[in-house]
């Protein structure tokens, strides 16, 4: 029998998403005996509220009908369950998979993912940050916090399932990495994935071979890919949408463009988007972030980025991280990855 649980606290009340996504984890709840009057009083949804998939509704019913499948289902994937079995097209990702199959190339494919990523929520962040060897598509929300990750579960399963899609020569998937503790036994992600799966990590991620980035899409119609982004851009359109509608997206390009200089601070960044550093930190806070956090996630990126060049020595890496103290990044770095940049680099040249 499943029980009751208390409605999610909710933080944030300016996220939008999909009416299409939320109905998809509303129905799979329905599926899985969680009865129609408890979602309803959870949520304050009808079945009405969810007929029309090209609206919009508050991002916060999300984590509350993740959280009742969640406490319903202990000890279980949730998230990778319904991405598993939910129908094709994906719920909720609107043309996107098309648009994706019908890219160049993987690269082109997660860039249109990218760029297109307010058809699922006006928040959510997305970026693909390549090194010598690995890709990382990083993804975030702010409302992750708030159903202990099992959206993002979700969504990365189900762009892998797009990825899927869109190619089939050959599996460019290295790892995946979670910020979150597993909901379920650790051999259900890799069964799942296919390969290594991280928890704990700071940040949500699909990585990928750099090289099979170029990989071709094995439907690639530059006409049939223009149609489908032409409606995206109508869709952005009509829900009177930016490219860039998180005010993170610019912290974000702020601090990549800071780091080509090798600064990391705060200050230099809130100088740089003409704020106070109060402001910059309260905008960040609303986010559910800190701006250490977003610092510290653009290092380790750099950092992994340059332990690849075999010529640069640990302390020169240290410097151009912003760090004076080579035993201070030392320290940080096996903090993020679990390993010293030695054994890093080790094992990244045992890989290329």
């Amino acid at each position: 029998m499943v029980t009751s649980v208390e409605p999610t606290r909710i933080v944030n009340n300016k996220s939008q998403t999909n009416t299409a996504a939320v109905a998809s984890v509303f129905n799979y709840a329905l599926h899985r005996g969680i009865g129609e009057q408890q979602l309803s009083a959870e949520t304050g949804l009808v079945r009405t509220d969810l007929v029309n998939p090209e609206t919009r509704l508050p991002g916060e019913l999300l984590p509350i009908l993740w959280n009742i499948l969640g406490n319903a289902y202990s000890g279980q994937a949730v998230g990778l369950q319904m991405a598993s079995v939910a129908p094709l097209p994906l719920p909720g990702f609107g043309p996107i998979p098309q648009a994706m199959k019908y890219a160049e190339n993987l690269r082109s494919a997660l860039k249109i993912f990218i760029h297109y990523r307010f058809v699922l929520s006006d928040q959510l962040w997305l970026n693909l940050v390549e090194s010598d060897g690995e890709a990382f598509l990083q993804m975030y929300h702010p409302l992750d916090v708030l159903d202990a990750g099992r959206a993002a579960e979700s969504v990365i399963a189900l762009i892998r399932r797009s990825v899927q899609q869109a190619i089939d020569i050959e599996d460019p998937l290295v790892r995946v990495e979670f910020a979150h503790r597993p909901h379920s036994m650790h051999r259900i992600y890799e069964t799942f994935f296919g390969v290594p799966v991280c928890f704990q990590q700071t940040c949500n991620a699909l990585v990928f071979r750099r090289k099979a980035l170029d990989i071709p899409t094995k439907q690639r119609d530059v006409h049939l890919f223009r149609y489908v982004q032409g409606n995206l851009d109508l869709l952005r359109d009509r829900w009177g949408l930016s490219d860039n509608t998180s005010p993170l997206t610019a912290i974000h390009r702020t601090i990549a463009q800071k780091a080509e200089f090798y600064e990391y601070s705060a200050e230099g960044i809130a100088r740089h988007m003409n704020m106070s550093l109060r402001s910059l930190q309260r905008l960040v806070s609303d986010h559910g972030l800190t701006m250490r956090q977003l610092l510290e996630n653009t290092r380790r990126e750099k950092a992994r980025q340059l332990l690849g060049h075999p010529a640069l020595n640990i302390e020169a890496i240290a410097a151009q991280l912003g760090y004076s103290d080579v035993r201070a990044f030392r320290r940080a770095f096996k903090r993020w990855t679990g390993e010293t940049p030695a054994q890093f680099r080790a094992g990244f040249m045992s890989r290329t």
